[in-house]
């Protein structure tokens, strides 16, 4: 299995998370982040008084999947994610050793949706 987190422009987020929906991708997180360093966006720059430097308000998307699905997904975030401009964001991908489910203690990839399985969509 692995881990996706991408850090994506607030402005393309909506369209990244339809994208993620229309391969069957059901199974996602979505957090408000603010990036600082070489990522940021300078049209979308503000100063921020409590580190004394620029951020840029991104998302944070996170998601684990199965090892089969990751290019698919790997190539709608890179595809919608997409403006050409600095600021742009950054993907990232980790193996995730295990998966259980904390309701039953039932362990492996079957908690997890996929664009290619039927899957258990019991809402755990």
């Amino acid at each position: 299995m692995k881990e996706i987190k991408a850090y994506v422009r607030r402005s393309k987020m909506d369209e990244v998370v339809h994208g993620l929906k229309a391969i069957g991708i059901k199974a996602m997180s979505i957090i408000s982040v603010e990036g600082i360093g070489a990522l940021v966006d300078p049209d979308e720059k503000e100063l921020s008084l409590n580190y004394i430097t620029e951020f840029s308000s991104v998302y944070k998307l996170e998601l684990v999947c199965r090892e089969d699905d990751t290019d698919l997904i790997l190539d709608t975030l890179k595809k919608l994610a997409h403006t050409g401009l600095k600021g742009d964001g950054v993907i990232l991908v980790s193996n995730v050793e295990r998966a259980i489910k904390i309701r039953t203690s039932e362990e492996g990839e079957f908690t997890l949706d996929s664009p290619y399985k039927s899957t258990d969509t019991d809402g755990d």
